[in-house]
C-alpha cells in the first residue's frame, strides 16, 4: 500500500526572490514618474476592465502601492485588489495583502481554516506577475494620473 502523506511545502527561496525581482520590475513601468503619496492613474485592459493603480505610501527605500479593479458590475470582496510593497533597494515587489488576506506566512498548514494553499504568498505573487504579463501583453493605455 503507497504512502499517501504529502510532503510538506517548503519554499524555495532563490525562485521567489526571481519572481519578486520581475514583478519588481515590470510595476515600475506602471507608477507615475513624480511620485507623491495620494496619487493614483487608471490602467485599461479593455473597455469595461480598467484598474487602479494608487500610491499608499512613499519612504526612502520603498513604495506602497494599492491596484484595485475598477468595474461597475463587481462589488465587495469579488473585486480584485492587491496591496504591493516595492522594495527600491533590493529591487522587489511583494504582495503584501490580495482581498481580505493580510500579513501572509511564508507557509501554511494545510488543511487550514481559511483554506488557504500552503504556498499562498508564492501563488500570490504568482497572480500578481500575472496581472502585470496582462497589461503589457494588452497593451495598456494609462490614462495619466488622477488627483
Amino acid at each position: 500500500m503507497p504512502n499517501l502523506a504529502r510532503k510538506p511545502y517548503v519554499p524555495y527561496l532563490p525562485d521567489f526572490l526571481s519572481l519578486c525581482e520581475r514583478n519588481y520590475a515590470q510595476l515600475r513601468f506602471f507608477l507615475p514618474v513624480n511620485q507623491r503619496a495620494g496619487q493614483r492613474c487608471l490602467i485599461h485592459i479593455n473597455a469595461s476592465e480598467s484598474y487602479q493603480v494608487e500610491l499608499l505610501e512613499l519612504c526612502k527605500y520603498t513604495t506602497t502601492v494599492s491596484i484595485e479593479l475598477i468595474s461597475q458590475s463587481m462589488t465587495g470582496w469579488l473585486k480584485p485588489r492587491f496591496e504591493v510593497r516595492l522594495y527600491h533597494d533590493a529591487r522587489l515587489a511583494e504582495v503584501l495583502a490580495c482581498q481580505q488576506v493580510r500579513q501572509l506566512k511564508a507557509v501554511y498548514s494545510y488543511p487550514n481554516v481559511d483554506m488557504l494553499l500552503p504556498d499562498e504568498k508564492r501563488q500570490i505573487n504568482l497572480l500578481l506577475r500575472d496581472w502585470l504579463n496582462l497589461c503589457a501583453r494588452r497593451g495598456y493605455q494609462n490614462t495619466g494620473l488622477l488627483a
